[in-house]
């Protein structure tokens, strides 16, 4: 049974007030170059990022011309909301052709922050229809993994990550509800947010043709393919092909001008994303683990091999082993399969509270995910050299001096930065204890609820 809706908007608002108290506004290639696409648009009226060509990375340089090679769809999102709020926000004295922090901070919010807490709420809300009791407390089940993975640091960043993977997250759900061309427009939009998301439709297709279900294919084209369309007209606008990506025009990386980067996949990088201390998903997410485990020691566990998640997800992170720069980057953690994970901890948390025995991995491994998560946080976010091959020990555990993080909000309205980190992790343990005394507000409601229809019956 799902929770009532004053309580999922309340879960809702605590998840999104934790995960915009960091609200990056630096000069990471990522962000900048999201962001001169929304500042080239707003202020000139174009795509290209001529005037900002100099302060903003990850760029393509085209007939001239340089351009971002981000896909559209996170910029053109931002776009509407930095040109109302301009006015208000712009107060930084930012010189011509720089871009201003406060675009790159909302660009974060909105595309971070926001995607972030409505994916947590969406798992949460998840494991309510399946199972309303259990061994552990729900909002806690749903919370720490989360907040405790590489997915938290990319919250307030101007990523396209998280957007993408809530894009795949709603598309997923209408597919499981037989909503096939809600289904394709959502799973298009996931596209245009990161391209590596087609794995998810295009394995969805060839399973509907596998059993010959027309049409549950026929309404997932019919959804996707005018958003493709969409995808097509930008890149015959930057490019003049409609299959010709910014990616294959990228500036440094030499290796993305064929075959978009992707070549056959390796074992060692395979390794490095999925278990090392480098990139491994299960390191920078270890309740994964936990939860995978818990889901198919399940008597009607899933067969991975037709489920809607499971199957994809492992080709995508087998595909991801034979990309150029699987790495990601500077990164934390394996920033290219934030879709993969955040489908698989919505598959693999609401087996967690099924089982006694889940609190007792469960739970250290939160608690690895969280100390790990929250140093990074405070100390480097998720700028870790890509030369550090153990990051923990090599970069994050030395960086904590106590000084605290200068990209908190309260710093920027004269907070201490070390005062300011100490409020954030006061206000993530209260949020705990109040969104465990929602889960009993909601069980007794829910109880109260079914003795009333027994009763009525």
């Amino acid at each position: 049974m799902p929770p009532p809706t004053k309580h999922v908007l309340l879960f809702f608002g605590a998840v999104l007030f934790l995960s915009a108290w960091h609200l990056f506004g630096g000069t990471n290639d990522n962000a900048t170059s999201r962001a001169a696409m929304v500042a080239s648009i707003v202020e000139h009226g174009t795509f290209n990022i001529d005037a900002y060509a100099d302060h903003a990375g990850d760029v393509a340089s085209i007939n001239g011309h340089t351009y971002s090679v981000k896909a559209p769809l996170p910029a053109l999102l931002v776009v509407p909301f930095w040109w109302a709020l301009r006015p208000l926000l712009h107060c930084e004295a930012v010189k011509e052709g720089e871009l201003d922090p406060n675009l790159i901070r909302l660009g974060g919010f909105l595309m971070g922050s926001l995607p972030f807490a409505l994916i947590t709420t969406l798992i949460w809300a998840s494991m309510y229809r399946m199972n309303s009791k259990g061994h552990l407390s729900i909002a806690w089940a749903a919370v720490l993994p989360l907040f405790g993975s590489f997915l938290f640091i990319q919250s307030g960043a101007f990523f396209g990550h998280l957007i993408s993977a809530l894009f795949l997250l709603l598309a997923c759900r209408a597919w499981e509800r037989d909503r096939h061309l809600v289904c394709g427009a959502l799973a298009g939009c996931a596209v245009l947010c990161e391209y590596t998301a087609a794995v998810f439709p295009l394995c969805w297709g060839i399973v509907a043709l596998f059993r010959r279900d027309l049409s549950s294919l026929r309404g997932l084209l019919i959804g996707i393919l005018p958003v493709l369309g969409l995808l097509a007209a930008y890149n015959a606008s930057i490019s003049g092909s409609p299959f010709n990506l910014g990616y294959s025009h990228q500036v440094g990386y030499d290796y993305m001008h064929y075959a978009a980067g992707f070549g056959s996949p390796r074992l060692v990088p395979l390794w490095h994303i999925t278990f090392s201390d480098y990139r491994g998903l299960f390191f920078y997410a270890p309740a994964l683990m936990a939860a995978l485990v818990a889901l198919f020691a399940q008597g009607q566990a899933p067969r991975w091999w037709v489920d809607p998640i499971v199957l994809p997800s492992i080709i995508t992170i087998v595909l991801m082993s034979g990309f150029g720069g699987w790495w990601g980057g500077w990164s934390y953690g394996p920033r290219y399969l934030t879709a993969p994970v955040v489908l698989l901890f919505y598959r693999s948390l609401p087996s967690v509270v099924c089982w006694k025995w889940t609190r007792w991995a469960f739970a250290p491994l939160c608690l690895f995910g969280l100390l790990c998560a929250f140093a990074a946080k405070d100390t480097v976010g998720f700028s870790v050299p890509t030369e550090a091959r153990h990051p923990l020990v090599q970069v994050i555990l030395p960086a904590l001096n106590g000084s605290g993080s200068d990209s908190q909000w309260p710093v920027l309205l004269g907070v201490p930065a070390t005062l300011s980190s100490v409020l954030f992790l006061g206000s993530f343990i209260a949020a705990l204890f109040v969104l465990r005394r929602l889960d009993g507000a909601i069980r007794s409601s829910t109880a109260g609820g079914m003795t009333g229809s027994g009763r009525a019956s």
